[in-house]
């Protein structure tokens, strides 16, 4: 078999939850390094599916059904058995509907590249979630370990939310300048960069757009990538995601977004993972896209909107022929469609709004410069008027077709 094509480092974590009602739900598949490989696996059918690796410490304890489940994805498993040490468990307590509390109840074990089989560690991208110390030693403990002949891999990198404080910034400046790709979240994001003063603080306003491309610059300002050309993709919970490079700035949306009275989307039932997942669902993507950031985007999203649709990991059942079904519904390449669709429409909407403006503008000077060589508006000749018109729309329509090639490339 050849080498996978995709790896998580990230952890396996057996979750108890408790709800806001008060109910529990036993032993949950969790865990940043599993969402990330669900949202991979959406991609990939069997036989493909096997270029996707991971391996995850199990503990004696490890529950047999959530092992079948993994078994089932049928990807590149590993699993490194711990039989004096019980599985990494965690208890998630739901304070609300979107607010949880997590807490591990056993010692977390980390993933390390050691860990890998050799072929694993020749994927052509890896996804970690760790502190930038860890991010900086997985990566040269990788590029260590695996074949020399082989191009440098494309580095994901989530920083652990607990690492995301103002007093690291200057650690994950480090790091930043081995990975590819830097992925945090708006509220990660906002405390690394020090905007975020006090625990109470809300922070919802840094989900606005502007803010979001503030964040994006900081970030920018640094060096992501050994060449500097990486970029930075600023997760935005239901307003979906800012993907930035040094040329160029994108939202790309979330696929269930509130309503427009702002009620929750019946849709969302639980958020956890859903961030893992879309990077994840990008990893894929950059490989569907030919490493198009913008493109592999829309991958992510879609992979998030699996995640959040039930508790734990994304259902995946055959139909009578076979065929996989994802959560009892439509096809991920189906709400892809959708997704871009959408996109599309945004951006007609945009290019309406600048050509208004353009003709507007077009317009207003038109009137001055009559008005400056004494011509009133009356009595302008017509068919003048109609010509000079005609070049106003056709400039309008210059401006559609130029935007629109270079805004949808990426997503048609």
């Amino acid at each position: 078999m050849t080498d996978p094509y995709l790896c998580s480092l990230s952890q396996c974590i057996i979750d108890d939850i408790k709800l806001p009602d008060g109910t529990f739900r036993k032993d949950v598949l969790s865990g940043g390094g599993v969402y990330a490989t669900y949202g991979m696996r959406l991609w990939f059918s069997p036989p493909e599916s096997l270029r996707i690796a991971y391996s995850f410490h199990a503990g004696y304890d490890f529950p047999i059904n959530i092992l079948e489940k993994l078994l089932s994805l049928n990807i590149s498993l590993t699993q490194i058995w711990h039989s004096n040490l019980p599985s990494i468990r965690g208890l998630a307590t739901f304070t609300s509907a979107d607010q949880r509390i997590f807490v591990y109840q056993t010692p977390p074990i980390g993933t390390v590249p050691a860990d890998l089989p050799s072929s694993y560690l020749n994927s052509k991208i890896f996804h970690f979630i760790c502190s930038p110390s860890w991010a900086s030693q997985h990566i040269t403990e990788i590029l260590k370990l695996r074949d020399k002949q082989l191009p440098p891999p494309i580095f994901v990198w989530e920083p652990v939310p607990n690492s995301t404080i103002k007093e690291n910034l200057q650690s994950c400046v480090e790091a930043m300048k081995m990975v590819n790709v830097l992925s945090p979240n708006h509220e990660e994001a906002a405390a690394l960069l020090g905007l975020i003063s006090g625990e109470d603080e809300e922070v919802d306003r840094f989900l606005s757009e502007d803010m979001l491309m503030y964040m994006a610059d900081k970030f920018l300002s640094y060096q992501i990538g050994p060449q500097g050309n990486g970029c930075v993709i600023i997760r935005a919970s239901y307003k979906g995601c800012l993907v930035a490079t040094k040329e160029k700035k994108e939202i790309i949306p979330a696929y269930w977004t509130i309503s427009r009275d702002g009620i929750k989307n019946p849709h969302v039932i639980d958020v956890t993972g859903a961030g893992n997942a879309f990077c994840g669902g990008f990893m894929a993507g950059l490989l569907r896209s030919n490493n198009d950031v913008f493109e592999a985007a829309l991958y992510g999203s879609v992979s998030a909107s699996f995640t959040v649709e039930q508790l734990g990991a994304p259902r995946l059942e055959f139909d009578q022929n076979g065929n996989e079904i994802w959560n009892s519904g439509e096809s991920p390449y189906d709400r892809l469609h959708k997704l871009k669709q959408r996109v599309k429409e945004k951006i007609k909407e945009r290019l309406k709004v600048k050509l208004k403006e353009r003709i507007q503008g077009k317009l207003k000077n038109k009137d001055a410069n009559h008005h400056q060589n004494g011509i009133e508006t009356g009595e302008m000749d017509k068919d003048n008027n109609i010509g000079k018109d005609s070049d106003i729309i056709s400039d309008g329509r210059d401006l559609i077709d130029e935007n629109f090639r270079d805004r949808m490339s990426p997503a048609d």
